[in-house]
């Protein structure tokens, strides 16, 4: 008698592109539409997308039918900066207020869009540093909390939650989760499979991105990561929610054929890993 095996259980995660994809940092002089980006994303085979500048996605956020879900929307906050934080604190719950407006995702909080905060380009904190920075991100989360939608922070080079060491500090001294930017901390010097082992259950929100020796941003597969390996240590925590794919490029002179051709890339790589 042929024993047929059981199909393998779905993985709870879906894939999500970001207007960083395009060079899009800002909504001055936008290298595409944002109709366009969308017609694009969707065409690529991403079932999401990062909110990207505030405002530039305002066209597509206006259409009721958008096939394009919010998988999550940065926010820069000048923790270091009483003033400045004020003002930055204010714009995260327009932020806030706008993702849980357009949360297609209400009854499956692992696929919310999560609020990424971050921190600007800023140096390594000293012990008052980094009290003021545990103060204001409570203030932060609890913002966010307040529209229904669970933030996550995000480490980035050159800014002061950067290394594996300012991850371990900030997760040990909050209840953050963590977005983990595997691009970033292959940058910065880490390992993106043990910065898993010591803290997958508070990552909540994943940004794939491959990197070469020298720090650049490159397609999957081709840079320092091991993207089956990551992806099965996922899988093995459980992990549930979104993949943001992100290869940065430059914000002048983009080339709108190859950034196609390397997300059609990116996608296949996942999907041919079973994602």
């Amino acid at each position: 008698m042929r024993v047929t095996e059981p199909p393998a259980p779905v993985w709870p995660v879906k894939v999500a592109t970001a207007p960083v994809n395009f060079g899009i940092y800002s909504t001055a002089n936008p290298f595409i539409s944002a109709s366009e980006y969308a017609r694009i994303a969707v065409d690529c085979g991403y079932e999401g997308t990062d909110l990207g500048p505030h405002g530039y996605l305002d066209e597509v956020l206006a259409a009721d039918d958008s096939d394009l879900p919010l998988a999550g929307g940065w926010h820069d906050l000048r923790f270091g900066q009483n003033d400045g934080f004020a003002a930055d604190l204010a714009a995260l719950e327009d932020t806030a207020r706008l993702l849980h407006a357009r949360n297609h995702y209400p009854d499956m909080s692992s696929f919310a869009p999560k609020p990424t905060l971050a921190c600007p380009p800023s140096g390594p904190l000293d012990a008052a540093g980094w009290g003021l920075l545990v103060r204001q991100a409570y203030r932060a989360a609890s913002r966010c909390r307040e529209h229904g939608l669970e933030p996550v922070f995000h480490h980035h080079l050159d800014t002061s939650i950067e290394t594996p060491d300012d991850i371990d500090r900030l997760l040990e001294l909050t209840e953050l989760e963590l977005c983990l930017d595997t691009g970033h901390l292959l940058a910065a010097g880490g390992d993106p499979l043990a910065m898993l082992e010591r803290w997958g259950d508070r990552v909540r929100h994943v940004h794939v991105k491959d990197a070469l020796a020298d720090g650049t941003f490159c397609r999957l597969g081709e840079g320092s990561l091991d993207v089956a390996a990551f992806l099965d240590a996922l899988r093995e925590l459980a992990y549930e929610g979104w993949i943001v794919v992100e290869q940065d490029v430059p914000d002048r002179g983009q080339d709108l054929g190859q950034i196609i051709a390397d997300m059609r890339h990116n996608r296949a790589v996942l999907a041919g890993l079973g994602v």
